[in-house]
């Protein structure tokens, strides 16, 4: 349990990059940093394969192909959702995901949270609401971007279960590399059509290469990581605390207010996520033994 929560907690480190900086990404398009976040991390992937020479699997696998699908689109919502809203509403809305894991973890996976763990769910969302002031006043922008996160979430939790439910028939190496490929591939031909060359500057692609390399290519290849070792529901309630982390950097790089409710929320969605690990079973499956490769 303490790998499981070591590597959620870094990953939540490296997606607190994810919306601050794809608003900084502006005016590149929500397409367009979709894609090249995608690609980068294949190649990262890809690099990682090839030094420890596991071979290129599963890229023609229809459950890759699929899941590259749901991937793709989860992070255009994302990024759409970030570059039309504030970092708060778009972050408090794409963290329905934990109450859709438990449930699907009950469900799908036959891997029931215990109810002081739905408890902790239920706790953890609630803290994340606090910590943002619930809703921001509504306009046409937060009103599309909120329709946007609610759908990253969704999706996310789609992917999160997926993951846990393949852990026993594709490695993870093989598993990442395939998804985030055919994500790319799902992404290229949006991205194409609403290219625009005059969008990018050095700091653009710096702020692309960083979201490429960090957020996705290491935060979402360590969550895939920890939900193949122990219940779904525990890593993605961890990855809720992106808010606290997005909600700062966005007062450091956009100046959006941290009012009083930024401390209770913290407060209320820590002691949530406090619940669900303090009561986790260890029903991960065992170690291997060459590290976090499962």
């Amino acid at each position: 349990m303490r790998l499981v929560v070591g590597l959620s907690v870094v990953a939540t480190l490296a997606f607190a990059l994810g919306a601050p900086l794809s608003r900084v990404a502006l005016p590149v398009t929500a397409a367009e940093v979709t894609f090249w976040r995608l690609a980068l991390a294949t190649g990262v992937v890809l690099a990682v394969a090839l030094v420890t020479g596991r071979p290129a699997a599963y890229l023609w696998d229809w459950r890759t192909f699929g899941l590259g699908g749901v991937l793709f689109l989860h992070f255009f919502l994302f990024t759409l959702a970030a570059q039309t809203t504030t970092t708060a509403h778009t972050l408090t809305l794409v963290y329905i995901s934990p109450v859709l894991v438990a449930i699907g973890s009950a469900l799908v996976l036959h891997e029931p949270p215990r109810m002081i763990q739905m408890l902790g769910v239920v706790v953890a969302v609630i803290g994340v609401s606090i910590l943002v002031g619930f809703e921001p006043a509504a306009t046409h922008a937060t009103v599309s971007g909120g329709v946007a996160a609610l759908g990253s979430g969704a999706l996310f939790a789609v992917y999160v279960l997926a993951g846990r439910y393949l852990r026993k028939s594709i490695p993870l190496t093989n598993y990442v590399l395939a998804v985030y490929g055919w994500a790319a591939v799902w992404a290229f031909p949006l991205a194409v059509l609403s290219f625009d060359s005059a969008a990018y500057d050095g700091i653009r692609v710096l702020i692309i290469l960083v979201l490429g390399i960090v957020p996705l290519g290491v935060g979402h290849t360590l969550i895939n990581a920890a939900v193949r070792r122990g219940s779904a529901t525990v890593p993605n309630v961890i990855t809720t605390q992106e808010v606290t982390g997005g909600m700062i950097l966005s007062f450091l790089i956009h100046g959006e207010t941290l009012g009083p409710n930024t401390f209770l929320g913290v407060g209320v969605a820590i002691l949530g996520v406090v619940l669900v690990i303090a009561f986790s079973r260890n029903s991960g499956g065992a170690a291997t033994t060459d590290g976090i490769e499962q």
